[in-house]
């Protein structure tokens, strides 16, 4: 067919040019007609032809996906018969270690050649042309690894059921006059009053409303007196009273209107990352033609007959409603309502670490009040709700629960004083007046990188971090602006990052940002399930990017630069460590990729100090759950493993895994292991993973696909640092929960000089560039050599640690590591709320999020 027809375009071509012809050239008398009788009567075959053509290439493309589903099932397959081979190596090696045995471990060395991950000669050659190409592929697995709450693939019923039930700990019924508690004294002594049966019975207002809300669901009665009523139904009924209230604040004198109401569950709203999501209804505290997550006060979904308020499906839509509210801005608290079976409705409080429900009331002309009875007088608890929708009214205009308390936006320009019951420290009461913060980024771009924290989740730490401006007045001279970034988090009453990023600014510790103003929000209206929350803001130096930037540019950095830089952190985090006059130290806890920052001129910063403690040597051990704080895909062998104790370490541990992601990231090749070193699709994994790729060290370079381009200097320093934190056979005792860390008996800190050092001269052979973070260092270590380094050999965390379970980790188990390994124990292992999915684009680089928090 192809030889006689020639291809589709050929003949759309003729056929447009013939048809042309007909209508631009002279013909013979009756040619015209003649003509248009033939064109017509081809049409229908040209059309039958093309669409089998279409149907020819859709049934084409359908076996295409269905072969390279076929070979991705055979793949997972493979790989899941050779981790089962390296867990009974693993575990047969750490059960000899638990007894004692002297003989080395099997060590999982694969000695078969180094394949692409993806070996052209298994795929589909139709499929080859679809794989990654580049010099490496470790920019598909750039994402943010640290991550620290799974992100839907899609949002369907099944993720809003999981997201309920993953939530389900930190969600707690209540009385309703709980609910008013929790939101504060104002809101409590105004629904104390407007709630009594006498206000309710007698208030014209609510009256006034109900009648004409009856009136306007006429044509939907029928609906709504059915056996089940639709959603539909309950959807335009809930509409109508919203709106009675929104026409009675507007028309009467002495109401001021607040709030307006949206009916959305037609009406997408934009996310940040440009996906949409439609909640039934919302209460917007400003009128506008586009609505935004952070214009929204009040959330309402609403579900039919069949679904109860309280079920998983329509709760975790609210709770999904609260985290898309907070993507940009934090909140204080915020509201939402859900409607459902036989017209109840139930009123939903988020605030830090909680979130707290009741019923509220019940929809007039729904449930004991349907049309059908003949009874068409309110209950109270039809009423109570409309005495909610204008408590709403009253109270929102005041406070709306953002920070500031009204919605600022972005841009945004406020003061720490603008923040409701903030207690600002400074040398006078007035000092926060004169300071200005400046959020000078968009909304948009907020949302897609220029923000960054542990703020898409529900519960325990979360934080917002800005980069911004500090505007300051001085008396007689040019106000003086800074660049600055300005942190806002929700952490646990008690010792909180302002509390340990000063300790060890007190004590002269380097590369540390200097804060500029610091404040807190303390008050029990944030406390939830007895653990109190406290706010604290921050602004701080502006001290550059993540070391992420680094990654990639080995054209633009020599290895003495990143030789240089990581000299600097080691300093950082001994200088921490190290015993003062005092007997006090202390640890940071969750370095990783987002907490270690460098200027553009290569100074070495250490941020988010919020899972830092402050510890006094003469503490002693104290009892503890298993706790595990940090971030997962950084942290060291023996907290993924379990064990309690606790030490400087463990932070160098983590700071090397970041110089190893550097070194793949930037020199090595994917590999059939990149996925688990880099990102936490299963944490099960990742812990197999690490354990057999730094097993031994063979396994180094091997499981990051390679190091051929590696430099010398760089090369040398990655092994000098293994050799000082992995020692042969280490997984004998290492790994054993209730042990103490061995490599604590020989840690000297001038064994790390060493290894930089070492590398410093291997790359002076290329470039003599000055490093001064590694001079810095050398001076560290000669003036201090004296300084003891100490350990907490329990993980003696403050209570309110204990009782909020919010980590990377599920708790793991009190013996070794080889029952953690073994069959019977994942089966028990949960998905880490840390997934951060599939692989990313190089492009993802830059929605790196910089500060996580995770604590169990």
């Amino acid at each position: 067919m192809s030889g006689s027809t020639g291809s589709n375009d050929d003949i759309k071509s003729a056929s447009g040019s013939n048809a042309g012809s007909t209508t631009t050239q002279p013909a013979a008398p009756g040619g015209s007609a003649l003509a248009s009788d033939i064109a017509n009567a081809l049409e229908p075959m040209f059309n039958k032809f093309f669409d089998k053509l279409a149907l020819r290439d859709e049934i084409a493309q359908y076996k295409r996906e269905k072969e390279l589903n076929e070979w991705r099932e055979e793949q997972a397959k493979q790989w899941r018969d050779k981790q089962s081979e390296i867990l009974e190596k693993l575990q047969a090696a750490s059960t000899s270690g638990v007894r004692g045995a002297q003989a080395a471990p099997a060590t999982p060395v694969l000695t078969t050649p180094r394949l692409p991950f993806m070996s052209p000669s298994s795929v589909p050659r139709y499929l080859q042309e679809a794989q990654p190409r580049g010099n490496s592929g470790a920019s598909a697995y750039s994402g943010t690894p640290q991550t620290s709450a799974q992100k839907p693939d899609k949002f369907d019923d099944k993720w809003y059921i999981d997201l309920s039930e993953r939530n389900n700990d930190i969600c707690k019924a209540v009385d309703l006059s709980q609910i008013f508690d929790i939101l504060g004294d104002g809101w409590s002594k105004a629904w104390d009053i407007a709630s009594t049966a006498e206000s309710l019975s007698k208030s014209k207002d609510i009256q006034q409303i109900l009648a004409d809300y009856r009136n306007a669901c006429t044509n939907i009665r029928r609906g709504l007196s059915a056996p089940k009523v639709s959603e539909q139904t309950y959807q335009d009924a809930f509409g109508f009273l919203a709106t009675a209230v929104q026409k009675h604040v507007a028309a009467k004198p002495g109401l001021q209107q607040s709030l307006y109401w949206y009916d959305t569950h037609n009406t997408p709203i934009k996310r940040g990352d440009d996906r949409k999501r439609k909640p039934d209804g919302v209460f917007s505290t400003t009128y506008v033609p586009a609505l935004k997550w952070s214009d929204i006060a009040v959330v309402v979904e609403i579900k039919n007959d069949d679904m109860a308020s309280t079920a998983h499906h329509v709760r975790g839509q609210i709770l999904q409603d609260f985290i898309d509210m907070t993507e940009t801005l934090p909140r204080r608290f915020m509201i939402g309502l859900t409607l459902a079976q036989h017209g109840y409705i139930y009123v939903y409080v988020c605030v830090p670490g909680g979130i707290y429900y009741a019923q509220l009331g019940g929809l007039h002309l729904a449930g004991e009040t349907k049309p059908s009875t003949g009874n068409a007088n309110p209950t109270v608890d039809d009423q109570r709700v409309v005495a909610f929708l204008l408590l709403l009214q009253e109270r929102l205009c005041k406070d709306s629960g953002h920070l500031t308390g009204s919605n600022i936006g972005l841009p945004a320009k406020f003061s720490f004083g603008d923040i409701p019951d903030m207690l600002v420290d400074g040398e006078s009461s007035d000092m926060h007046q004169s300071i200005t913060v400046c959020l000078g980024l968009s909304e948009k771009d907020m949302a897609k990188g220029g923000i960054y924290g542990r703020h898409w989740h529900l519960r325990g730490q979360r934080t917002w971090v800005y980069p911004a401006q500090l505007k300051r007045k001085i008396t007689g001279q040019p106000d003086k602006i800074d660049d600055v970034f300005f942190k806002f988090q929700w952490g646990f009453d008690g010792d909180g990052e302002i509390d340990v990023h000063r300790f060890v600014l007190e004590r002269g510790v380097p590369h540390v940002p200097e804060l500029l103003q610091t404040a807190t929000i303390e008050g029990k209206a944030y406390g939830t399930h007895g653990q109190k929350f406290k706010g604290e803001a921050m602004v701080m130096e502006y001290v550059g990017k993540s070391v992420k930037s680094l990654f990639g540019n080995n054209a633009l950095c020599m290895p003495s630069t990143i030789i240089d830089i990581f000299a600097g952190y080691v300093h950082t985090l001994v200088a921490a460590a190290g015993i003062d006059d005092n007997g006090q130290y202390a640890l940071h806890r969750d370095i990783s990729i987002g907490n270690l920052m460098v200027t553009e001129d290569g100074s070495p910063y250490i941020i988010d100090w919020g899972c830092g403690r402050v510890c006094a040597e003469d503490d002693g051990p104290r009892s503890s759950a298993k706790e595990m704080i940090g971030t997962a895909v950084y942290m060291g062998i023996r907290m993924i493993a379990g064990c309690n104790s606790r030490s400087v370490i463990d932070d160098l541990e983590s700071m090397f895994l970041v110089l190893a992601h550097y070194v793949w990231f930037t020199y090595g090749e994917e590999s059939e292991f990149s996925e688990d070193l880099w990102s936490i699709a299963n944490l099960h994994r990742v812990k197999v993973t690490r354990v057999s790729w730094l097993m031994a060290k063979d396994n180094l370079f091997y499981y990051m696909g390679g190091s051929e381009k590696l430099p010398e200097a760089l090369r040398a320093l990655v092994e000098s640092l293994y050799e000082l934190l992995f020692p042969p056979n280490f997984s004998n005792g290492m790994l054993n929960a209730k042990s103490l860390d061995p490599r604590r008996k020989d840690f000297d800190v001038s064994k790390w000089l060493g290894a930089f050092d070492n590398a410093a001269n291997i790359a002076s052979k290329e470039s003599n560039m000055h490093m001064p973070n590694l001079e810095m260092l050398r001076k560290h270590v000669r003036t201090n050599s004296n300084r003891r380094i100490s350990f907490i050999d329990e993980p003696s965390l403050p209570p309110q640690e204990v009782t909020n379970k919010e980590n990377c980790s599920p708790n793991l188990p009190d013996n070794s590591f080889d029952e953690l390994l073994s069959e019977g124990s994942k089966a028990n292992l949960p998905q880490t709320p840390t997934q951060h999915g599939s692989k990313k684009r190089p492009s993802d680089l830059t929605n790196f999020s910089g500060n996580k928090k995770h604590r169990m």
